[in-house]
């Protein structure tokens, strides 16, 4: 069974990433206190990702890698942005997605750290290689798939330890 973290405390949102997902782009700020140092839209949004990507549910691993390789080459640019920031939010329909997709299976936690994401992640990517999708308790649309491959790869390339679900 998977223990999940604690949101952010409010001494470590003084400087924070937002990333909120939206259909067809999503929005990546850094925020210290009330003050955006940096904004600038990404180009990929969860709809987006799919209908580049994901076309069937569950995806199938060529389109994981597909989707990954698009996700990479839009993330990396942002990494010098948003280095040293202290944590990362989740907005709008990514986080959206995601909390209401873990909750059938038992997990209503609003923070996770980056071995969970991993770990949720990886279990997605065994039911696109073939595992019965009736042994996980996680949907098979694309659409949470790409919600969680986006935020899977902010996290891993812009080294974010933590994710708060802000919905």
């Amino acid at each position: 069974m998977m223990t999940f973290s604690k949101p952010l405390s409010q001494a470590a949102t003084a400087d924070v990433t937002v990333l909120e997902m939206r259909a067809d782009t999503s929005l990546v700020q850094r925020v210290a206190g009330s003050q955006t140092l940096f904004c600038t839209e990404f180009p990929l949004g969860v709809d987006s990702l799919v209908r580049e990507s994901l076309r069937y549910g569950p995806p199938r691993p060529i389109e994981l890698e597909h989707a990954i390789e698009l996700t990479e080459e839009a993330v990396m640019p942002l990494a010098a942005q948003f280095a040293g920031s202290l944590g990362l939010i989740l907005k709008g329909l990514g986080a959206s997605l995601i909390a209401r997709s873990l909750q059938p299976g038992g997990i209503a936690q609003t923070a996770l750290i980056l071995d969970e994401v991993e770990s949720l992640f990886n279990r997605l990517v065994a039911v696109s290689q073939g595992r019965p999708a009736s042994q996980e308790t996680l949907p098979t649309n694309a659409r949470f798939y790409a919600a969680m491959l986006m935020l899977r790869e902010f996290m891993h390339h812009l080294n974010f330890a933590q994710v708060t679900l802000q919905i």
